[in-house]
């Protein structure tokens, strides 16, 4: 059987501020392979890592992230309104990969349902080329004409499919986008579906096991390649 990636979901999101440089810091210290972060446009087009479409939940700000500067987002602390943690700004995607680099992969999804941002699959992909990190990196999304459109740009980008539903047209859903990964809900992971896109030598990570219940069924399948967790400690038997 093959190792099993540990995935940290927005970073160790469960015991640090999510989709922060601190989450992502403390995930690579505590061990795992990859990173989950999300990814929206401010309003001068520069990507941060944030998973919401307004920074209300998770900063001491309010507003919407398309509607922002970077300057503006940055006056805030995304600390997840909790006062034991240090001064956290928004990240940009490049700072991130600039941590990451030679330490993890990232798994960047495109928040781009419903609030669509027109463009941003070239602005992600001419970053990954820039920072020559597309084969340390899968780009996945629920939109799947974003996934259409960033492989149409640089066919090298290894593109996630996320979904959250079990539906009858899997198959030729994953072989019409060219996939690199699926990526289903805890909820959503079918067993003759799993068989089926490992069939078409797809990677599986499911998203997201809180309990080691869930952790033991997915395991059991022999079938999945990795699996995101808020808990990195779940990893842990």
């Amino acid at each position: 059987m093959n190792k099993i990636l540990k995935i940290a979901h927005r970073g160790y999101s469960e015991r640090f501020p999510e989709n922060t440089i601190l989450a992502f810091e403390k995930a690579i210290e505590y061990g795992c392979d990859m990173i989950e972060l999300d990814v929206h446009l401010t309003r001068d087009r520069i990507p941060v890592v944030i998973h919401d479409d307004f920074i209300d939940r998770t900063s001491n700000g309010t507003g919407m992230v398309k509607e922002m500067s970077l300057a503006e987002l940055r006056e805030f602390n995304y600390n997840c309104r909790k006062d034991n943690f240090p001064f956290c700004p928004i990240p940009l995607l490049a700072e991130v990969i600039d941590l990451v680099r030679g330490k993890v992969m990232l798994n960047i999804e495109i928040k781009n349902c419903p609030n669509r941002y027109e463009g941003i699959e070239g602005i992600i992909a001419n970053i990954l080329d820039e920072k020559d990190f597309i084969f340390h990196s899968i780009v996945s999304s629920f939109d799947h004409i974003a996934l259409r459109t960033i492989k149409n740009i640089n066919p090298l980008i290894r593109t996630g499919m996320l979904y959250d539903a079990v539906w009858i047209k899997f198959i030729e859903e994953i072989k019409e986008l060219e996939l690199y990964s699926i990526h289903p809900s805890v909820d959503a992971v079918h067993p003759d579906q799993m068989k089926s896109a490992k069939e078409s030598d797809l990677m599986i990570y499911p998203w997201v096991a809180k309990d080691r219940v869930t952790m033991s069924r997915l395991n059991s399948m022999g079938l999945i390649d990795g699996i995101m967790v808020n808990e990195l400690e779940l990893f842990n038997s």
